[in-house]
């Protein structure tokens, strides 16, 4: 066996990680790619046997801290059996030499792997799985305390997944909880289309998503990154917006209208020659309820066209990356003031439609709190999909320089304490 780089071997990285059960666009080489245009220090390394096949390996980046450097490798490493401890053994051995000859601090692992699944409610599904977790231990790392809340930067913590596994979408969609059918047909009554953008068209999304992230306190990114990620996973990339035609949403409700007025007429001449007229004024009744609602809907049309000043409007946007593996759920955005269009229902439904005829088993939407108490409103948007929560197996640490790694830790708990005491 060798230990060496694979950044010259992208096509046949590329292939190990898509043939891979647990292989993800975070170890592919489109990420690769991303994060050298980015200018951060990365590679991949791998281990391959004596006819140069590929048997282990993982995109992995460094970045500085105070007493040297964290190298990560985030996803992975993507091995075919993570039972073959001598293979793992090698990898592990030719990285921690490699960081040592780069002033590596430590070595930071989150591997691509489920640890334990529970319902919605958060009742456990099955027992904790821990081959990867045992194999890690016995390579001499330690694990990292499991953490919950939404992780804006790195590795998703828990995440939210729907396991299409070949099923017709007709089926995957009576799937769906009743209030994301609900909103899916309020989507039709309001004239949402969905529609996948061009790069040139990227800063409609990256307006969409800077607006929620200075919203929700998160984390966002900037314009330059998602160019980047356009051009580097190509087709596999998709940047997807929910536009709303206000000539649209109003010529739907004129419909409404005149179809509720004509109904109207025939009930009111019907009721003139009827002997018991209660039931026909209770119809009326409703009709009439309908005719000012549609009016009400023309009027609100009306004027926010006026007050966005163009007839269409992007009101929603997601990323997504799709992989053979699954489909991720990347970034999303809306506009509040558009909250009554329901439009992220509508971009989740295309994706998993898309996802289905590609023949993705899987469709990932990726982070949530992982508490259950309520409290998580990303949690009760995703579970209306109906699917399955998930806690990875978490981060796992090997010091590369001992006494200044603890030193380092020392130092982050100190400056965490402090922190806390402030807020």
């Amino acid at each position: 066996m060798r230990f060496l780089k694979l950044n010259n071997r992208l096509e046949d990285w590329e292939k190990f990680v898509e043939n891979t059960e647990l292989g993800n666009f975070g170890q592919s080489s489109f990420q690769y790619e991303l994060l050298l245009n980015r200018g951060r220090n990365v590679a991949i390394f791998g281990v391959v046997n004596e006819d140069n096949d590929i048997l282990v390996g993982g995109v992995v980046n460094w970045d500085p801290t105070k007493f040297g450097y964290k190298f990560s490798l985030d996803y992975g490493p993507i091995i075919k059996d993570w039972h073959d401890i001598a293979t793992l053994k090698f990898f592990f051995d030719g990285l921690v030499s490699f960081a040592k000859k780069n002033k590596g601090l430590y070595l930071s692992v989150s591997p691509n792997g489920i640890y334990q699944e529970f319902s919605d409610e958060g009742a456990a599904l099955h027992e904790p799985q821990k081959e990867i977790l045992n194999t890690m231990f016995e390579l001499g790392f330690t694990h990292e305390a499991f953490k919950y809340g939404m992780q804006d930067t790195g590795v998703t913590v828990w995440q939210y997944v729907k396991k299409l596994d070949g099923q017709p979408y007709d089926v995957i969609k009576k799937s769906y909880h009743k209030m994301a059918k609900q909103y899916l047909k309020k989507n039709k009554l309001y004239g949402v289309t969905i529609r996948e953008l061009t790069r040139d068209e990227l800063p409609i999304f990256h307006k969409i998503i800077m607006d929620t992230c200075e919203r929700r306190h998160f984390h966002g990114k900037d314009l330059n990154y998602f160019q980047t990620a356009y051009d580097k996973f190509g087709n596999q990339v998709k940047f997807v917006i929910a536009e709303v035609s206000f000539s649209k949403y109003i010529e739907i409700s004129e419909i409404k209208l005149q179809n509720t007025l004509n109904e109207i007429e025939k009930l009111t001449q019907k009721r003139e020659i009827a002997a018991n007229k209660t039931r026909i004024d209770k119809q009326l009744g409703e009709l009439y309820k309908q005719k000012q609602n549609h009016k009400k809907r023309i009027e609100h049309g009306t004027q926010m066209r006026i007050h966005a000043g163009n007839d269409v409007v992007a009101v929603a946007a997601a990323m997504f990356i799709i992989m053979p593996q699954e489909t991720d759920y990347l970034f999303s955005g809306s506009y509040e003031e558009y909250s009554e269009f329901y439009a992220p229902y509508q971009i989740q439904d295309y994706m998993i439609n898309m996802s289905q005829k590609l023949g993705v088993q899987t469709y990932n939407f990726l982070g949530i709190d992982g508490v259950f108490d309520g409290s998580d409103g990303v949690l009760k948007f995703k579970t209306q999909f109906d699917g399955v929560v998930q806690q990875l197996i978490g981060t796992f640490i090997l010091p590369i320089k001992n006494v200044e790694y603890h030193i380092y830790k020392d130092i982050k708990r100190v400056q965490k304490r402090y922190r806390s005491i402030v807020k």
